[in-house]
C-alpha cells in the first residue's frame, strides 16, 4: 500500500485510514472498507477538525447570523410597520431552517476564492443603509422589494434542503422557478436590491451593491462549475439557457 506521511494528518488511502504520528513514519493503518469521496482534496482533513465538525460549523455559524437578522427585521417591523421587513424576516427565516436541515454535499469547492465569493455575496449587501427618497421612489421601490422577496422565498422553498452558502452539489433542482432561470433565488435578491436602491439611493449603497455583485457573479460561476460535474445538471443546462435574467444572462 502506498502511503503519504505528515505530522498530525488523517489520510484516507484506498481502503485504509492511516494516522501519521511522526514525520516520514506512517503508523496505525486501519482498514476502513469501501470509502469514496468526490474529490481527492476531500480525502485529507488537517488538524483537530473532522469533516463532521466542519459541517456543523458551516451550518451553525451562518444559521445563527441569519437568525439574528430575522430578529432585527422583526424589531424593524414593530417599530416602523414596514411590511418589507416582515417579508425579509420570513425569507431569511427559511434560510435558517434550510441551513440546519440541508442535505449532505456530494461535492464542494475547496477553492478559497469560491468560499470568499459565497460568503461575501451573501453578507456584503447587509452593509447598505436606508436614506429615504421621494414618495414615488419609495412606492416603486416597495413594489420591487415585495415582488423580489416573494420570488426568492419561492425559490428557497423549492430548492429546499439543497440550499447552501458555498458552491457545492447538494442535488439538482429543476422545478418551479428553476424552469425560468438557473439561479432564481439570486434573481429575487437582484430585484429586491434594485427596489431598495431605488428607495435609498446614495453613493455608498451603489458602491456596496456593485462590489457585492462582483462576488455574486463569481459565486454563480463557481456553483455551475461544481454542478456541471453532474450529468443531470448538464442536461439541465441544455434545457434552461439563462443563469439570472431571462433573455439576457
Amino acid at each position: 500500500m502506498d502511503s503519504v506521511c505528515c505530522r498530525n494528518l488523517l489520510i484516507i488511502n484506498g481502503n485504509y485510514l492511516c494516522l501519521s504520528v511522526q514525520p516520514g513514519n506512517a503508523s496505525c493503518c486501519f482498514p476502513m472498507g469501501d470509502l469514496s469521496f468526490s474529490t481527492p482534496a476531500e480525502a485529507v482533513v488537517q488538524g483537530p477538525f473532522s469533516n463532521r465538525v466542519l459541517s456543523i460549523l458551516s451550518r451553525a455559524i451562518p444559521a445563527s447570523y441569519f437568525a439574528i437578522a430575522c430578529l432585527a427585521f422583526w424589531n424593524n417591523f414593530l417599530s416602523t410597520g414596514k411590511w418589507t421587513s416582515l417579508f425579509w424576516m420570513a425569507s431569511e427565516g427559511v434560510v435558517v431552517v434550510l441551513l440546519v436541515f440541508r442535505r449532505p454535499t456530494q461535492s464542494v469547492s475547496r477553492r478559497p476564492w469560491d468560499w470568499l465569493a459565497g460568503i461575501a455575496g451573501s453578507f456584503f449587501v447587509l452593509l447598505v443603509r436606508p436614506t429615504g427618497g421621494s414618495a414615488v421612489a419609495d412606492a416603486a421601490g416597495f413594489a420591487l422589494q415585495l415582488f423580489g422577496t416573494g420570488f426568492q422565498l419561492y425559490g428557497k422553498v423549492v430548492l429546499g434542503r439543497s440550499f447552501g452558502i458555498v458552491a457545492a452539489n447538494r442535488g439538482v433542482v429543476s422545478s418551479g422557478p428553476y424552469r425560468l432561470v438557473r439561479h432564481p433565488i439570486y434573481l429575487g435578491y437582484l430585484v429586491t436590491h434594485a427596489g431598495f436602491l431605488l428607495s435609498n439611493t446614495s453613493v455608498r449603497n451603489v458602491a456596496i451593491y456593485a462590489a457585492a455583485y462582483v462576488f455574486q457573479f463569481a459565486r454563480i460561476h463557481a456553483e455551475e462549475r461544481i454542478l456541471a460535474q453532474d450529468g443531470e445538471y448538464r442536461e439541465y443546462l441544455r434545457s434552461v439557457r439563462y443563469r439570472l435574467i431571462p433573455g439576457v444572462y
